[in-house]
């Protein structure tokens, strides 16, 4: 069990530039720093939980939200409409970032009153 630890220590103690890159934007976010990339992120696109946490984001350190309905498709094959809230965000000195969210207008109605809903609703979202 112990040369497991070590290794583990090993393979994270020399991240890649690729893994450094996406540490130093999350961490840019206000987000915890990761040196795993989840599914459908790169080190300059990060995938928030939900719209609140994307609001967060957007509260840190503005941006230009983008909205786009989508259709997913669950591992079964069901499929279901989604709206995918993307904001764009430039960090000085080190990239462009993009987070990005599904949203549900239908069910989250909650989402209306947040403020980067609301400024993407009257100006398109360019706070910051």
């Amino acid at each position: 069990m112990q040369h497991r630890t070590r290794a583990a220590v090993t393979l994270t103690s020399h991240p890649t530039a690729r893994a450094l890159l996406a540490t130093k934007v999350r961490r840019a976010l206000g987000l915890r720093g990761s040196l795993t990339l989840q599914h459908d992120e790169t080190p300059t696109r990060v995938v928030v939980w939900s719209l609140h946490e994307l609001q967060g984001v957007y509260a840190r350190v503005g941006g230009t939200l983008t909205l786009a309905a989508v259709t997913r498709a669950t591992s079964d094959g069901t499929q279901y409409d989604v709206v995918e809230t993307t904001l764009t965000t430039q960090l000085p000195g080190l990239a462009t970032a993009e987070i990005t969210t599904d949203w549900d207008p239908t069910t989250e109605l909650d989402g209306y009153a947040l403020p980067v809903i609301r400024d993407y609703a009257t100006a398109g979202a360019r706070r910051g």
